[in-house]
């Protein structure tokens, strides 16, 4: 007899037994599918948008092949190259977009969100507030930045030595910095139109977290590849009403094209008296000229680099190093400090090549310095706005840089970070990849 027939013998009472166990055995298959489909979705997140160079890699190990749309999981972690940029979608109302040179690991688990930028910029875009359940960080070596609503800029600024700096261009962010060595805890609520930086002391018990907070201006935002963002009106809009920017300046930031509030970057005295003033304390400020950078180099403290630079030839003045992470260091004062300047503020028509000269981001650009001089080992690149002229002598170990500045060549301390490469002369920054 078959299956079909037993079953048919069987009395009234066992066949309903039997089809009830049949139907919680589906119901339970169904639930299993169902679960398991919502917990993928839940620790998955999108590719919305890639141009040149992207990776991403696995938790697991390895590497994943990229395409738009692309979802990948919780643990994932996310590079640009020199080239690229990726903006992802951790759902439907956040969006965060990492431009070139780095690297970000996302955690993903049910409504706790946390990206770990470990090098480079991100820009992040929360178009709707978060709920009392959900919560969305951006962690660094020295901040945590709570987003609730918002959007802004994480980076880390190769101008001042690899320090975390944040930009809160809508809303606001909690921001927290917290000193490992001793274990101090602090938060601040930076508005829209605000500069955040966290410094870390070593040398006291007390105060070792301190922020810096600046105003921001919309040119800044040109200092990122986010230009894309000068076509989305609905972000512009907010952008200009929580900063009281215009929206024209808005576009023009991202775009990098300036803005009418910047025509006019000359100091006031009253900005290069206060500029003098934090240069005996952090050396931020750049010099007008390389005797300038020299005098007060000699009052400046030295302080640790965040990175081990390459043995060179030094210049006659020591350089400034910026304060690093767990380095005892002065605070700045919490005064707002002025934009800073080009290294050569007031250039004059005749210091800048002519335009068929000027050789843009090409580093093997072949042209005259304004001096009528061409070293061997020598290009020129923009940067900052300005052209500036660097040529090398020697190899490896044993390689040295001079910069051609305020009219003459000097020399120029090269330091190699993990981004790239700076060029420092008398502890300004005179070119960085």
């Amino acid at each position: 007899m078959g299956i079909i027939d037993n079953f048919k013998t069987l009395s009234v009472k066992a066949k309903a037994i039997i089809a009830a166990v049949l139907v919680i055995i589906i119901a339970a298959a169904i639930c299993f599918i169902v679960i398991g489909r919502n917990n993928y979705l839940a620790t998955t997140m999108r590719l919305l948008r890639v141009e040149g160079t992207v990776n991403i890699e696995s938790s697991k190990g390895g590497s994943k092949a990229v395409n738009n749309n692309l979802r990948f999981q919780s643990g994932d972690a996310l590079n640009t190259g020199f080239d690229g940029l990726a903006s992802v979608g951790l759902d439907d109302t956040k969006i965060v977009t990492l431009q070139n040179e780095s690297r970000a690991e996302f955690q993903k688990k049910g409504k706790q969100l946390e990206l770990k930028l470990t090098k480079g910029a991100v820009f992040f875009n929360v178009t709707e507030k978060l709920k009392a359940d959900e919560t969305f960080e951006i962690k660094t070596s020295t901040m945590t930045a709570g987003i609730r609503g918002t959007s802004g800029i994480v980076y880390y600024d190769l101008n001042d030595g690899g320090r975390v700096s944040l930009i809160v261009t809508d809303g606001v962010v909690q921001v927290t910095g917290t000193n490992d060595q001793t274990g101090e805890t602090k938060t601040i609520a930076v508005e829209a139109g605000k500069k955040v930086k966290v410094y870390l002391f070593s040398d006291r018990v007390e105060d070792t977290v301190e922020f810096k907070l600046e105003d921001v201006k919309p040119s800044e935002l040109g200092n990122f590849r986010y230009a894309f963002n000068a076509d989305d009106e609905e972000l512009v809009q907010r952008i200009s009403a929580n900063t009281g920017w215009n929206v024209d300046d808005v576009k023009k930031g991202f775009r990098g094209i300036g803005s009418d509030e910047d025509s006019d970057p000359t100091p006031t005295p009253e900005a290069t008296t206060e500029a003098t003033t934090e240069e005996t304390t952090e050396a931020t400020t750049t010099t007008t000229s390389s005797e300038t950078s020299a005098t007060e180099t000699e009052v400046t403290p030295t302080e640790e680099p965040t990175a081990t630079p390459v043995p060179t030839k030094k210049p006659t003045a020591a350089p400034t190093k910026k304060p690093a992470s767990g380095t005892a260091t002065p605070i700045p004062e919490p005064t707002p400090i002025p934009e800073p300047t080009p290294v050569d503020p007031s250039p004059t028509p005749d210091a800048e090549p002519t335009p068929e000269e000027k050789p843009g981001d090409d580093p093997t650009g072949k042209v005259t310095a304004p001096d009528g001089t061409n070293p061997t080992n020598y290009w020129g690149r923009s940067y900052n706005g300005n052209t500036i002229y660097i040529a090398s002598e020697g190899e490896g170990a044993k390689e040295t840089f001079i910069g051609y500045i305020d009219g003459e060549w000097v020399e120029l301390e090269c330091e190699y970070v993990d981004t790239g490469v700076i060029f420092r002369h008398g502890g300004d920054i005179y070119y960085a990849t």
